[in-house]
């Protein structure tokens, strides 16, 4: 009712209605990313990186924890230990490269053309 109004009120001025965006409206669209908007943006890119840097560092080092409980397991004959310390050492191994290659896969993805 009220789209109604504002059209024909639109037409008795001798204005035109568009009907909806067509191609050549949309090739014209040119939006990206800007990094530099924000003047809080080097601050939160510094965050980002700090906080992958600490999470990388403990990775590492739960990697190191679960390799060297796995050989005291070993070496002590302990078979439950040997397997909660065998699984941990793969998934903090699995963890570690994820986290390593994160910008890569970022950047990967960030390159797909979606349309």
């Amino acid at each position: 009712m009220i789209v109604h109004h504002f059209a024909a009120t639109a037409a008795s001025k001798g204005l035109t209605v568009a009907a909806g965006l067509t191609d050549s409206d949309l090739s014209k669209l040119k939006v990206s990313p800007n990094f530099d908007y924000f003047p809080f943006m080097k601050l939160i890119q510094d965050l980002v990186g700090g906080l992958w840097a600490v999470s990388l560092y403990i990775a590492i080092g739960a990697w190191i924890c679960a390799a060297v409980a796995w050989i005291a397991s070993r070496v002590i004959h302990s078979g439950p230990m040997q397997q909660y310390s065998g699984t941990v050492f793969i998934w903090t191994a699995i963890a570690t490269m994820i986290l390593g290659s994160a910008m890569a896969i970022v950047k990967f993805f960030a390159m797909q053309a979606l349309f």
